[in-house]
């Protein structure tokens, strides 16, 4: 578990890493020119450290992904306003392809490995902006890491199960060698112990020095492995703080982890208005 004893609010340089690697500010996205999705989203990664994005569908959580990674223009959205920096270089105009060589690697919602690809031939793509000599033994280093993959190298990625083509996403997310990866729901689907099987495998990514965005449902696992979290209602974040803080805050207990004051509830049947005005008042 990540040592949260010195956080405070990310990038104030209380934190484990305190130096922003992503700052994003006053950003808003709209799709077909016409509906706003993002409105006004500004947070921020330290580096060295796991964030935590929590929201529910629909809530702009993919979006602002999209943004980061240069992948709004395919689903007919774009930035209209705001700023987003890695490591104090703007993202936003470029190609998706350099914001891989800048070390950003995003592991999408549902995985979207190449189902008619090997295991190898994935893992081989996620590297495909790499020109050094090295990517063979960065192979082998995933390998090593999910041994499954490594028994399972020559079958076509398609026929694995559902834990271990989410452990592929991340494999080959990795093979680019990023500073900073963004998770999109990547316990989504998975039974419990393959839930913290990923949570695990977050954790020993970070404590080698890799930032994480982890965008997640599943307020529990998320908070329980980020220093600091940011919760997200229709565009706008809406609540923010250290992760330990969020866990023992009345509105994230009830709406996120069922634990309200009348005991375990559906977050589904807790009206939105009420949400709202709680944590905007």
């Amino acid at each position: 578990m990540p040592d949260r004893s010195a956080v405070g609010c990310p990038g104030d340089g209380s934190g484990k890493g305190g130096r922003p690697v992503l700052e994003i500010n006053n950003l808003e996205v709209v799709y077909n020119r016409a509906v706003l999705v993002l409105r006004g989203v500004s947070l921020t990664v330290p580096d060295g450290e796991v964030i935590a994005l929590l929201g529910a569908n629909g809530a702009g959580k993919t979006t602002l992904l999209r943004a980061l990674t240069g992948l709004l223009d395919i689903h007919d959205g774009e930035v209209t306003k705001g700023r987003a920096t890695f490591e104090g270089e703007d993202l936003f105009g470029e190609e998706p392809d350099a914001i891989i060589r800048k070390g950003i690697a995003q592991v999408m919602e549902r995985r979207r490995i190449l189902a008619d690809l090997t295991v190898e031939e994935n893992l081989l793509a996620g590297a495909y902006t790499r020109r050094d000599p090295e990517v063979r033994d960065d192979l082998e280093a995933q390998y090593a890491r999910f041994p499954v993959l490594g028994d399972r190298r020559r079958s076509v990625a398609g026929y694995l199960s559902g834990g271990e083509q989410q452990m592929l996403a991340v494999a080959r997310a990795l093979m680019s060698r990023p500073r900073l990866l963004l998770l999109d729901e990547p316990t989504l689907g998975l039974a419990p112990m393959l839930v913290d099987e990923v949570a695990r495998v977050i954790q020993e990514l970070n404590q080698q020095g890799i930032s994480v965005l982890l965008v997640e449902q599943n307020a529990a696992t998320a908070l329980a492995i980020s220093s600091y979290g940011y919760v997200m209602e229709t565009g706008k974040i809406v609540h923010d703080g250290p992760s330990e803080k969020l866990m023992e805050d009345e509105d994230v207990r009830e709406f996120y982890l069922g634990l309200g004051g009348e005991g375990r509830r559906n977050y589904r049947e807790v009206k939105h208005y009420r949400r709202r005005k709680r944590w905007l008042s």
